[in-house]
């Protein structure tokens, strides 16, 4: 058996839930890991998570932002900071947060962990957007 879990500081948003594939946003692009996989640690990116539950034909996603991923021969373990469904993303939110990034980038004078996080912030509401659109 191939199982996903899905923890975050907050909740544990999937455990030990049988799937077919994962598709994770790795820090360097996304990684597709289906069973028998070579074992692995990564660590993750701002994105859509996307799986595929065993027996289920439907793709389910959520926007994780960074974190780490390992790969077992038993399956995948995601330990994220940020996890949203796409039924709890507020797009006119997400918009706000896109649009108040952009300007603190294009106003502001920042130090590298406030840009870094700026960035991070607007990627995330980015992601949010996309993972409701599609």
């Amino acid at each position: 058996m191939f199982k996903l879990n899905l923890l975050t500081p907050e909740k544990k948003a999937v455990f030990d839930q049988e799937i077919t594939e994962v598709t994770v946003p790795a820090y360097a692009g996304e990684v597709t890991i289906l069973p028998g996989h070579s074992p692995m640690i990564t660590t993750l990116g701002t994105g859509i998570l996307k799986y595929r539950i065993k027996g289920v034909d439907k793709t389910h996603k959520a926007v994780i932002s960074w974190g780490y991923c390992e790969v077992t021969t038993e399956g995948v373990n995601v330990l994220a900071e940020f996890m949203q469904t796409p039924e709890e993303v507020s797009v006119a939110d997400s918009e706000k947060a896109v649009a108040t990034a952009e300007k603190k980038l294009a106003t502001e004078i920042l130090t590298d962990a406030e840009f870094n996080l700026t960035v991070n912030d607007a990627a995330k509401a980015r992601a949010a957007m996309d993972v409701v659109k599609h």
